[in-house]
C-alpha cells in the first residue's frame, strides 16, 4: 500500500507469503495467519548459497531478505513487530500436513486486507509505552540507505 516502505519487514513478510516460489510461508486456511516450516525455511531464505534450487535462478525473494542467519533471530523479528504464536497449534486444521508448521498471528497481518500493514509498528520501549498510554505509534521515515 502507498506509504509503506518495501524495505520493512512487514512488506517484505507480505511478499514471501504471497510468493508462488516460496513453499516455506503460508497462509494459514483463515488468511489471518502465517504458517512456517521451519527446516524448510532455513533453507530457502536462511542458508547462504542458492536458496531456491535448480531452475529458479533470479526469481522470488534473496536469501538475506530478513538479515537473519538464524530462525531464532527470524522469530524475534516476528515478535518484535507483534506476531504472536498460536499457542498448542499443530496443524490440525491445515489439510495435508503432518504438524510440523510454526503458526503465528498479527491482528494487522492477513491477505484480504494489506492495507493493514501500516499499522503494524516495531514494538521498542518507547513505542510499547505510547501504546500502553493508549497513544498514536507512527513509523519513522525510511533513512536514505532504506530508501
Amino acid at each position: 500500500p502507498a506509504g509503506l516502505s518495501s524495505s520493512t519487514f512487514p512488506a517484505k513478510l507480505w511478499r514471501l507469503v504471497n510468493s508462488p516460489r516460496v513453499r516455506s510461508v503460508r497462509w494459514d486456511t483463515r488468511a489471518q495467519g502465517l504458517l512456517i516450516d521451519r527446516s524448510l525455511f532455513e533453507q530457502e531464505l536462511l542458508n547462504s548459497g542458492d536458496a531456491h534450487g535448480a531452475g529458479t535462478e533470479g526469481a522470488g525473494p534473496a536469501p538475506d531478505s530478513f538479515q537473519a542467519t538464524h530462525f531464532g533471530s527470524f522469530v524475534r523479528q516476528l515478535n518484535l513487530y507483534g506476531f504472536r504464536k498460536v499457542p498448542g497449534w499443530v496443524g490440525s486444521d491445515e489439510p495435508g500436513d503432518a504438524g510440523g508448521w510454526l503458526h503465528f498471528r498479527n491482528p494487522n497481518f492477513r491477505r484480504d486486507r494489506p492495507d493493514l500493514l501500516l499499522r503494524i509498528k516495531r514494538l521498542t520501549r518507547a513505542n510499547r509505552q505510547r501504546l500502553a498510554a493508549g497513544l498514536e505509534v507512527r513509523s519513522r521515515q525510511p533513512s536514505r540507505f532504506q530508501q
